[in-house]
Formats: structure tokens, sequence, C-alpha cells
């Protein structure tokens, strides 16, 4: 029988090795396992693992980060598109640096009594210019269980363009450290996520305690609501694979995992993250256009009619 340790990468034989773990422990004669790119939590005899090479870890890996590229930039474009349509190039921040100058002579009065003149003659209204706008999206406060993925998603918010805080917080911890977090940072969305899994062999879906994780997520939900009970002032997006969907839409989440109790990416709460900080507070977040970029689409993700979270200030700073 082959030999396991900590960390090695391995898949499960009775599954047909569908999903690669890591794995993380292990307690009463299995290996404790962690999805390496799903959030998934597992556990298997050693019988049934297989190690796997380095080569297909790295296939693995470059497939799984190519059809999330394509999923998220979709997800992008899609709303980048409703903001070319009103004219502005880009929904990302562009920082415009003005060098403010005074000039107290008679020529610049005598310059800008004639430009007022000017307008007024030729019946020119009072408007600004589109990109003199500053787009400001909204704030995250995500809070990860899981130490890899935290520094991923760390990673993609800076490539979004979001100021996001992100902290590494086991699941059973973030109910407890939530709230403190949400009076110092005072963001306007907020991603509870990490690992979960339903245990089917209990077949009661609507059992709290047939779930690794999901009453910590709901916990955590109702501390965040506890702090701020508006679903458009505090947008959340809670869980993590299999979650139990109904229960987090219920305690106060906006979205959440998952509908069909399935495996998601570990990318899909930034796509959430990424529709809600990016739409206007004026319109609703297209659900649609979460949904289909998710992994598992519907099966995935649900979550409720939202406003968005990216204001305009006019003029820009």
């Amino acid at each position: 029988m082959e030999k396991f340790k900590i960390g090695d990468i391995v898949a499960r034989i009775s599954y047909g090795c569908d999903v690669l773990f890591k794995i993380v422990g292990f307690s009463n004669s299995q290996a404790d396992l962690v999805g390496l790119t799903v959030r998934i939590i597992a556990n298997a005899p050693e019988n049934d693992l297989k190690h796997i090479s380095k080569d297909e870890v790295r296939r693995y890996e470059e497939k799984m980060e190519k059809t999330r590229r394509v999923r998220m930039d979709r997800c992008y474009n899609s709303i980048n598109r409703k903001f070319k349509n009103m004219g502005y190039s880009n929904y990302g921040y562009k920082k415009n640096n003005y060098n403010y100058s005074y000039n107290h002579n008679h020529n610049y009065y005598s310059n800008f009594n004639n430009k007022i003149r000017d307008e007024i003659e030729n019946d020119i209204p009072n408007i600004y210019k589109k990109d003199t706008v500053l787009k400001r999206p909204g704030v995250v406060l995500h809070l990860d269980g899981d130490k890899d993925f935290y520094t991923k998603c760390k990673e993609n918010y800076a490539r979004m363009g979001i100021t996001a805080y992100t902290y590494y917080i086991p699941e059973n911890e973030q109910y407890r450290q939530v709230y403190p977090l949400l009076q110092k940072i005072r963001p306007n969305i907020l991603i509870l996520t990490g690992h979960d899994a339903f245990i089917k062999k209990r077949n009661d879906i609507y059992n709290i305690e047939n779930y690794k994780n999901s009453k910590y997520y709901i916990k955590a939900v109702l501390e965040a609501r506890r702090y701020e009970h508006n679903l458009d002032n505090l947008v959340i997006f809670a869980g993590a694979c299999q979650s139990y969907y109904e229960a987090l839409i219920a305690a106060g989440a906006n979205f959440a995992s998952a509908p069909r109790r399935v495996l998601i990416d570990m990318m899909d709460p930034l796509i959430v993250a990424q529709a809600v900080a990016y739409t206007s507070v004026n319109e609703f977040v297209s659900l649609e256009n979460i949904i289909s970029n998710t992994r598992e689409g519907i099966n995935g993700v649900g979550g409720t009619e939202t406003r968005g979270q990216l204001r305009k200030i006019l003029p820009s700073l």
C-alpha cells in the first residue's frame, strides 16, 4: 500500500479521481483532505487514495485556471459593456492628478471673464465631462478558512482593482471575529468562505448537523446582520462546497452556496464580489451574470435581488 504524508496531493479512487486534494492531517485511520481548487473538505482511508504527480497537478491547475479566467473575464466584460454604453472607457479606478495653480494677474481674470461671456453667448450649458467622474467600487472584507485560497484571493482582488481586506480565519472562528472586523473596516461587501461538506450518508439536507461548517457560516452571517441589517448596505456572500444554502439565505446572506449541494470553485466568491463591487448603487446586480459565470451555475451559487456598491464621485478627486 502507498505511504502518504501531510502535504501530499492525492485523489480518491472511489470517486474516479475527479477532484484533487491536499492531505492536511490524519485521524481515525483516515486522511483529512481539503480540495486543491475547490472549497470542499473530506476524509478517506489511505487505501482509497492515489498519489498525483507534480506534472499531473500542474496540468490540472493550469486547466482549472484557464476555465476560471474565462469565467471571471466574462463576468468582467458583461459589466464593462454596460459602462461603455454609458460612455465610460472602463469601470476600474482612474486616478487623476491635478496640478492646482492660481494666476492672480489681470490677464488671467480677463481670459476667465471672456470665457464665461463666450459660453453665455453661445448658450453652452453647465455640464461635466464623463471622464471627470471617479468610480469608487465597493470595499470588501473577505474571511477565508483556507490559507492557500486566502493568498490567491488576495492577489486576485488586487488584479481586479478592488480594495479588499483579506484575512485567514478558520471557519469555526469567523463568527467570533466578524463583528469587530466590520466595526473596524466598515466594508460594503462581506465574503465568508473556506471549506464545507455535506455528509451524504446522513441523507437529510435540512439538518444543520449534517454539514461540516455551515453552522459556523450561519453564525457569522447572523453576527454580520447584527452589525448591519440592511441587505443593500452590507452585501454578504457565505458558504463553500455543498453548504446549506437555504439556511444561509434565511440568516441574512445576499448570496450563498450551494443550492444543489455541489462543489464551488475557490474563486466563485470573488465573482460575486466583483459583480457587486462594480455594479452601480442605482442598479440591481445581475443575478444571471453571477450565476452563469460560477463553476456550477445555478446549482452552485444563488442569491436575492441586491443593489450594487459602485458610487460615482463628482467632480473626481
